[in-house]
C-alpha cells in the first residue's frame, strides 16, 4: 500500500501532538486500511514518549530481540503501553474514550477469531472487549496475563520493564537475563515457530509488529517492507503456558503460593471439600487464608501488587474521608435505631439469661434447656452478619470503591456492636478461594478490608455455599449473610459431567444465575438472611434481582449509599424480630 506524502506529515503530527515534543523522529508511524494516519495509535505512539523513558524501552526491547519469539513479547508489552497512556490521558483528552472504542469495535467486528494456540490474538481481543465494557471468557492462563499487561497510570518505565520481566519469567518460562537461556530455546524452537520472515527484518530497535495490532499497515525509518503476499501468520504455540501448568502439579500449593497459606489443617480443609464441593461444584476445591505467607518465603510479586492495592485502596477512602465518616455515622445510626425500636422489649426463652424458676421442671422433666428469659435488646449477641466481597477480576477497575463499601458497612455493624466477619470470594483453576479479613471477635481489624485485591474468576454459588457452611457453625442463632456483587457469575471451570443436572455446561450467563441463585434460596430455609449490594452494571443488575430478589441494593451515588444500605438492613432486622 502507497502511503501519501499527507498522511504521513498527519501521523507525524499526530506524534508530536501526543508527544508534546517536536523534536521526535518516531521510527514508526500507523496508517488504516486505506492509507489514512490513524490517530487512535498514533497518539499511543507519541503518548508513549511523553509518559515514559522510551530510551529504557528500546534497551527491554533490544535484550529480548534474540529470543525466538520477542515478537510475541514485544506486541503483549504494547497492549499494556496502549492500556496505561489511556489511563493516563484520559482526563485531560475525553476524546479518548470514544477513539478508543471505536478502535476495538472496528477489529471487533472484523469477526476474525483467534486459533486457540494464538496467545496474542486471544489476549489482545480480551483486551479490546474488556475497553468496550465486556468480560470475555478465555482459558485462565491467558486472563492472568493479561490481568497483569494492564499496566495502570501510576506504573513508571521501571515498573513496566519489571512486570514484563515478571510475565515473560512466569507464563513464558523466558528470563531476558539469561542468554543461555535464549541461545536454547532458540535452538528448541527452530522448526516450531511461524514467524512473518526473517527475524532481522521484524523488528528494529524494539519497534512493535503492529500487524499483529490489527492495523492496516505500519511505516518504519528502517527498511521494512511488509508484502501482504508473503506475511505469515504468527502463531505462538502455547508451550510454555503448557509447560507452566506441568510444573505446578501441586495444584494446592500454586494456591497457596499466590494467595497465601491455609489457616486450615489439610485434614480440615478435605473434610470442607466433602461437605461442599458436590453437585454442581463436584470437580471443585476451597482454600481458606488470611493472606499471609511463610515468613521465610521471598515475596512474591502477587504480594506487591495486593500490597500496592491496599495503598489505592486507602487512598482513596482518605480522599474522601468526610463523606465516608458521615457513611458511616448515618447505617450506625439507622442500624441502632432499629434495633433500639423493635428489640428493646422482646422477652424470648433461651437458653441463657435471667431464670424463670417457675419453668424449671422442664428442664428436668422434659429436657428443655429454654428456661431462661432475655431481652434481644441487651444481648447482641444473638445476631451476627458475614460479609462477603466478590474479588474476582471483573471488579478490577472498582477495586478502591468495593474496598470502601465493605470498610463502610463493617465499621457500621461494630460500631452496634453486632459481631461481623468480612471475607472476600474468588476461583483461580478450579479452588475456591476465601479470604479472612476479620473475624467475629476481631473489632479492631476492619482496617484489613483495605486489603482487598481481585484476581481469577467468580463461582458464586461455591462462594454462597460455602458462606452459608462456615455461618451454620457459629454460635449465633439469627445471622445475616452481605455479599458485595456483580451479579455476574463467571468460572473457567464447568460444570462436572457426574453431576445430575447442567452437566458439561460453561459456569457463567444463565447456568451461573441459577445455580447461585439455588444457593441463596437454600441459604434462606436454612434461617440465613441473605442480602445484597450490588457493585456492578446496568446491564447485570435483573441477573442480580434473579439471584437475590428484594433484597439486593443497587447504589447509584456514594452520598446514598448509608441511606440505600441502611434501609435493606432495617427492613431485615424487622424481619428478623
Amino acid at each position: 500500500m502507497k502511503i501519501q506524502s499527507n498522511e504521513k506529515q498527519r501521523a507525524s503530527n499526530i506524534i508530536w501532538s501526543a508527544s508534546d515534543d517536536y523534536s521526535i523522529q518516531s521510527e514508526f508511524k500507523i496508517y488504516d486500511e486505506n492509507g489514512r494516519a490513524d490517530l487512535y495509535w498514533n497518539y499511543v505512539i507519541g503518548a508513549v514518549h511523553k509518559y515514559y523513558d522510551y530510551s529504557k524501552l528500546q534497551k527491554f526491547f533490544s535484550l529480548i530481540k534474540q529470543d525466538s519469539d520477542y515478537d510475541l513479547y514485544v506486541n503483549l508489552t504494547w497492549i499494556g503501553l496502549e492500556n496505561c497512556v489511556y489511563e493516563k490521558g484520559k482526563a485531560e483528552r475525553p476524546v479518548l474514550e470514544s477513539m478508543r472504542k471505536n478502535y476495538a469495535k472496528k477489529v471487533l467486528n472484523n469477526g476474525e477469531k483467534p486459533s486457540d494456540d494464538d496467545v496474542y490474538g486471544i489476549i489482545n481481543i480480551a483486551h479490546l472487549k474488556r475497553a468496550l465494557g465486556e468480560e470475555p471468557i478465555i482459558k485462565e492462563q491467558c486472563s492472568e496475563i493479561l490481568n497483569r499487561l494492564e499496566f495502570d497510570e501510576f506504573m513508571n518505565t521501571d515498573d513496566i520493564i519489571n512486570r514484563m520481566n515478571y510475565i515473560l519469567n512466569v507464563y513464558f518460562n523466558f528470563n531476558p537475563s539469561n542468554k543461555k537461556q535464549i541461545l536454547l530455546k532458540k535452538k528448541f524452537n527452530n522448526n516450531k515457530m511461524i514467524h512473518f520472515g526473517e527475524k532481522s527484518k521484524q523488528l528494529i530497535n524494539g519497534v512493535p509488529l503492529f500487524k499483529r495490532i490489527n492495523i492496516g499497515s505500519a511505516e518504519y525509518t528502517g527498511n521494512i517492507n511488509f508484502d501482504d503476499g508473503e506475511e505469515k501468520r504468527n502463531k505462538f504455540v502455547l508451550h510454555w503456558l503448557m509447560f507452566k501448568e506441568q510444573i505446578d502439579k501441586n495444584e494446592r500449593e500454586y494456591i497457596q503460593n499466590y494467595f497465601g497459606t491455609s489457616i486450615l489443617p489439610e485434614s480440615t480443609t478435605k473434610l470442607l471439600e466433602q461437605n461442599i464441593c458436590m453437585e454442581n461444584h463436584m470437580n471443585c476445591h476451597l482454600h481458606v487464608t488470611r493472606g499471609e505467607f511463610d515468613n521465610n518465603q521471598e515475596e512474591t510479586f502477587q504480594q506487591k501488587i495486593t500490597l500496592f492495592q491496599r495503598k489505592k485502596n486507602k487512598e482513596y477512602y482518605n480522599k474522601n474521608i468526610a463523606r465516608n465518616n458521615n457513611s458511616i455515622s448515618k447505617l450506625t445510626n439507622k442500624i441502632k435505631n432499629t434495633m433500639l425500636i423493635n428489640f428493646q422489649s422482646s422477652p424470648n426463652k433461651s437458653k441463657a439469661g435471667k431464670l424463670v424458676s417457675e419453668k424449671l421442671w422442664r428442664n428436668i422433666y422434659l429436657n428443655d434447656s429454654k428456661v431462661f428469659l432475655k431481652n434481644v435488646y441487651d444481648d447482641i449477641g444473638d445476631l451476627s452478619v458475614d460479609i462477603m466481597i466478590d474479588a474476582s477480576a471483573s471488579q478490577i477497575n472498582r477495586q478502591e470503591i468495593i474496598a470502601t463499601e465493605g470498610y463502610i458497612i463493617a465499621e457500621s455493624i461494630t460500631r452496634c456492636n453486632i459481631p461481623v466477619r468480612v471475607y472476600s470470594y474468588c476461583n483461580m483453576r478450579n479452588f475456591g478461594v476465601i479470604n479472612l479479613f476479620r473475624d467475629y471477635n476481631e473489632v479492631n481489624k476492619n482496617d484489613n478490608i483495605f486489603n482487598y485485591c481481585s484476581a481469577g474468576f467468580n463461582r458464586d454459588g461455591l462462594a454462597i455455599r460455602t458462606a452459608i457452611h462456615m455461618m451454620k457453625g457459629s454460635t449465633y442463632e439469627k445471622k445475616i449473610l452481605i455479599v458485595l456483587s456483580d451479579g455476574k457469575p463467571n468460572d473457567i471451570t464447568k460444570i462436572s459431567s457426574k453431576s445430575l443436572n447442567l452437566a458439561n455446561h460453561e459456569y457463567t450467563d444463565t447456568v451461573g444465575v441459577n445455580d447461585t441463585a439455588m444457593e441463596v434460596r437454600k441459604g434462606k430455609q436454612k434461617g440465613v438472611t441473605i442480602l445484597c449490594v450490588f457493585t456492578g452494571k446496568d446491564e447485570d443488575i435483573p441477573a442480580a434481582k434473579k439471584i437475590y430478589g428484594r433484597g439486593m441494593a443497587y447504589i447509584k451515588s456514594p452520598e446514598r449509599f448509608a441511606d440505600i444500605v441502611g434501609i435493606l438492613m432495617q427492613n431485615e432486622l424487622k424481619n428478623l424480630n
